[in-house]
């Protein structure tokens, strides 16, 4: 952190600034006014410590204490590991991206129409270092993956490395709209891109990865949904026959797709208005003007997915929300949730998204999805998911003079890939075992003073309730041996 970062002020809320659209709330709140309001507001939220609590829709991800399954944090633990195993199966490696990136980036590949945009990004105003506050909003924290990692591609020269580019992310993102369950204002979203690859293949791929982890974590009742948004060459007249056919309906349809109705025609097709759904529902298709490039990298799509056994519905209506993609757009809807997020995860291919940023023409396809939708399906099916493992064995210690010798061996087990916990604070022997059956631990290593010195532990069986005197350098070994190869091993 630079020494400019105590200098940002928070917005709470989207758009009305630099551009954007003027009908969005925005609620600046500076440290001073923290500060402040900290200091001289008796009897306000922030003068008493009791009552400060997360912004609503934003949860504390915790082991222990937290009622919403989606924010336990065992099961993120899970969900990672299990994601960080399939992903690199796949050749995708680690990428991380900045939370703050400039607001221009997601006006460029979002669109000056998207929802994104006008109504769902958190500004964040910088102030200068003499008190000045720089005029207009240039920051905000990033409500989608693909264009951050897109401008790392691009600032960072790997679009112009000689071999295909795989990544995969799981990280935060924001978006300012009414929290409710499957939509929250922050969000983690897991996430893989793939750059560098224009073959249908790559698109396979991606949403084979997608699919199949969703399937491995044990998800059923799955649907997938695909369809091709054409590209450059072909998206003009498919632009004027879709504005025709709006044309007639200018003054029923929302004010959303009337703004949009000339700038982005194909974003009305994606419209959750109700009436808009009615009155758009014989809208022209954009399959029936793709070119024979666009045709027939759609045919090799669907082609894969066949020849992989992957089940899928053509959705002609599918555009997706933002205004990157290319070709194919895709979804995977969990049909055991509610109807409004139903959608779990999707994406698609954008190869004109790099070259926007700057960089040369790049072919690119990814996908995201939340996993706090993810867990919130899991649930609906009755998945359990594992908690944390329980150590394989406690130390226990008579009295303080063996604290450390303790703790050491401890950490020596530790290093030999066993889970160990300690006691930090001397308690009687039958209370630490107490403690050691509650963690689930299997065993007890008691160290006492006299045994110490004679290079021995009592290793106490907690399942058996056998005990006996072992050498200290055989407590791994014989740990190891008992809990068997299957056993979680750190």
């Amino acid at each position: 952190m630079d020494a400019g970062a105590t200098n940002v002020d928070m917005v709470v809320g989207a758009g009305g600034t630099s551009g954007l659209a003027s009908h969005a709330p925005v609620l600046v709140i500076s440290p001073a006014m923290l500060t402040e309001q900290t200091t001289s507001a008796k009897g306000s939220t922030l003068a008493s410590k009791a009552n400060v609590q997360s912004i609503r829709g934003m949860g504390d991800v915790l082991p222990v204490g937290q009622k919403q399954l989606i924010y336990q944090s065992e099961k993120w633990v899970w969900l990672r590991r299990a994601y960080d195993e399939w992903t690199m199966a796949h050749g995708y490696r680690y990428i991380e991206t900045p939370i703050v990136e400039e607001i221009d980036l997601f006006k460029r590949t979002s669109g000056e129409t998207s929802d994104i945009v006008n109504k769902e990004m958190y500004l964040v105003r910088r102030s200068s270092q003499d008190g000045d506050e720089e005029k207009g909003f240039h920051l905000c924290l990033r409500p989608e993956g693909s264009a951050g990692v897109s401008r790392a591609v691009v600032e960072h020269g790997l679009a112009r490395s000689a071999s295909g580019l795989k990544f995969y992310y799981m990280a935060p993102m924001f978006r300012s709209e009414r929290p409710q369950k499957g939509r929250y204002r922050q969000h983690t979203q897991i996430g893989a891109e793939v750059f560098k690859e224009e073959s249908p293949a790559a698109d396979v791929e991606v949403i084979a990865l997608l699919y199949n982890f969703y399937r491995r974590i044990g998800l059923e009742q799955l649907e997938l949904n695909i369809n091709s948004v054409g590209d450059p060459n072909c998206r003009p007249a498919y632009r004027e026959a879709l504005i025709k056919f709006l044309e007639q309906f200018k003054d029923k349809m929302s004010e959303d797709s009337r703004a949009r109705m000339y700038s982005n025609p194909m974003r009305c097709l994606d419209s959750k208005d109700r009436k808009d759904q009615e009155l758009f529902a014989d809208a022209p298709m954009m399959l029936e003007y793709l070119n024979e490039e666009c045709s027939e990298h759609f045919a090799e799509v669907k082609m894969g997915l066949e020849k992989l056994g992957i089940p899928f519905t053509v959705n002609p209506r599918l555009v997706r929300g933002l205004d990157y993609y290319t070709k194919t757009a895709f979804e995977v809807l969990c049909k055991s949730l509610d109807g409004a997020i139903q959608t779990i995860g999707g994406g698609g291919r954008y190869d004109g998204l790099v070259e926007l940023l700057g960089g040369p023409p790049t072919p690119a396809v990814g996908f995201g999805s939340g996993i706090e939708r993810v867990l919130l399906a899991l649930d609906s099916q009755n998945i359990e998911i594992p908690g944390y493992p329980a150590p394989r064995a406690l130390i226990a210690y008579l009295d303080n003079g063996v604290k450390y010798d303790a703790l050491k061996m401890a950490e020596e087990l530790r290093s030999q890939g066993h889970a160990i916990e300690f006691v930090y604070r001397a308690k009687n022997l039958g209370k630490q075992l107490s403690h050691a059956n509650k963690l689930g631990a299997n065993f007890a290593v008691i160290v006492g003073g006299v045994e110490w010195e004679r290079g021995e532990v009592s290793l106490k069986n907690l399942i058996t309730r056998d005990e006996r005197a072992v050498k200290i350098e055989d407590v791994s070994k014989i740990l190891a041996t008992a809990a068997g190869a299957n056993s979680p091993m750190l």
